[in-house]
């Protein structure tokens, strides 16, 4: 018999559980030697986690497994294999089992090939996954304690202008000077882009890479630089000394939030981070099915803008094609027209409500009784592998026969939820009546802002072509 070996160790476990790899590597072949097994090969992942199955050795296993290359994969200890209940059962029984493959843990004494194994391998498998939460939650209060005494929490990278001495911080008096200078000129009126670009010419001192945006910007919101330390959204007094005092870290914190506001405001952008145009990411060219874009001129005399809409396919510009096609016959399209035309749709299925019903033919479907039947299975499992578990009345043949028809009626019920899910529209009749109720009088009438929010709300999609424009609309398939 052949059989393949694996062998796993975190930092964790060979500093507190003592299983090294030597010593799971001669227990193993100790055990083969009695039982006068062949080693095909001895998987070894080193300082790898449990929890979950990424790990080089366990892959190349999986690969010799699916090929029929081994006959057994034996372990020291079933939380070795993994310590996530999901793996652990998904490797004996779709990986293992599936290849006809035994398993056998030496310290619990398992071997699936029997009935025994089989059915207690998954409730080993679940204090395994206990004893990896454990690890977990003492690892996550022992952050929380390093927290609240103030030692540092960022050990492995201390802000520019720190350095680690094994509990807290030093200041680096070079660097800190950069630092404070920084924040100096940013409340002078400097800008971030500025600060970096100056830092830069004079050779960006005390920091290996150049100064960018991005630094500047951490800089001047790292709460380290107060002498207090932050975790999980809490802020705690830290050990270390202060670079930066209180009331400057507020002062630059408020200023940060003014500059930005005054940037979306000369950006003609009220909305940071979204679109500021109501149809932007909604239009698709008829002719190709790209995705057009806007295009803004040059004020006019008067100040305004000429904005229009463009299919990709028919501009130069290399940035915004998304397919070369060069025969696309699409027109451009003046951004007010374009949105004029969608809010007078939206105002007649306000006028007339009755619209809505014969523009879709769907009827909505409750899943409730699905979801209702999909409990009852799933409760069904449970009882079945509890009787199998406390009581003699099943064999493992005829338990591994009711576990199937379970799951399979279960996906079957799994499937078909999804596919009335797919059938549905994304806004039942109801849903666009409330919205088209919520509108304060007539839409045409509302501000910007509103009207944006109206037709992201009740549009999928809208398809241009150089003669008609169609609306795709959320309570339509």
């Amino acid at each position: 018999m052949l059989v393949g070996c694996y062998l796993r160790v975190s930092t964790i476990d060979q500093a507190e559980e003592g299983y090294s790899i030597e010593q799971q590597k001669d227990k193993l072949k100790q055990y083969c030697e009695v039982k006068d097994w062949d080693v095909y090969k001895f998987y070894i992942d080193a300082g790898f986690s449990g929890s979950n199955i990424n790990r080089p050795a366990m892959q190349e296993l999986i690969e010799d497994v699916n090929n029929n290359k081994i006959d057994t994969v034996l372990v020291y200890k079933l939380d070795r294999l993994s310590r996530s209940q999901k793996d652990t059962l998904y490797l004996i029984e779709d990986v293992f089992n599936k290849h006809k493959t035994a398993f056998v843990s030496l310290n619990e004494n398992f071997d699936t090939s029997t009935a025994f194994g089989k059915a207690s391998i998954g409730i080993l498998s679940v204090f395994a996954q206990l004893e990896r939460e454990q690890i977990k939650e003492r690892m996550q209060m022992g952050k929380m304690g390093r927290a609240k005494t103030g030692k540092a929490m960022n050990w492995w990278n201390p802000a520019f202008g720190y350095i680690y001495n094994g509990e807290t911080y030093d200041v680096d008096e070079f660097k800190a000077s950069i630092i404070k200078r920084i924040y100096k000129d940013y409340l002078s009126g400097v800008s971030i882009n500025k600060i970096a670009e100056n830092l830069n010419k004079e050779g960006h001192l005390g920091k290996d890479k150049k100064w960018s945006f991005r630094t500047v910007r951490m800089a001047l919101v790292n709460l380290d630089y107060t002498g207090n330390v932050k975790y999980h959204g809490k802020i705690y007094p830290g050990q270390h000394p202060a670079i930066i005092d209180k009331e400057t870290f507020n002062k630059t914190q408020k200023e940060l939030k003014i500059r930005q506001q005054e940037a979306y405001s000369r950006n003609n952008n009220p909305r940071p981070f979204q679109s500021k145009y109501m149809l932007s990411g909604l239009l698709e060219c008829k002719y190709c099915t790209c995705n057009m874009v806007l295009v803004q001129y040059r004020p006019r005399k008067d100040g305004t803008h000429l904005s229009v809409y463009k299919c990709p396919s028919t501009m130069r510009k290399k940035m915004f094609t998304q397919r070369q096609l060069s025969n696309c016959i699409s027109e451009t399209q003046e951004r007010q027209m374009l949105e004029e035309y969608v809010i007078k749709e939206i105002s007649k299925l306000q006028s007339n409500t009755d619209r809505i019903k014969s523009m879709t033919s769907s009827e909505t479907v409750n899943t409730d009784t699905y979801k209702a039947e999909l409990e009852k299975v799933e409760k069904s499992l449970k009882k079945l592998v509890n009787i199998y578990v406390d009581t003699d009345s099943l064999t493992i043949d005829i338990f591994n026969k009711k576990k199937e028809a379970l799951l399979s009626q279960k996906d079957a019920i799994n499937k078909k939820i999804q596919s009335i899910k797919k059938k549905q529209p994304d806004l039942s009749i109801k849903e666009t009546e409330d919205i088209l109720s919520g509108i304060n009088g007539n839409i045409a009438k509302a501000n910007y802002d509103a009207k944006y929010k109206i037709v992201r709300k009740l549009i999928k999609k809208i398809i241009v072509g150089n003669d008609e424009t169609t609306i795709k609309w959320a309570f339509e398939l």
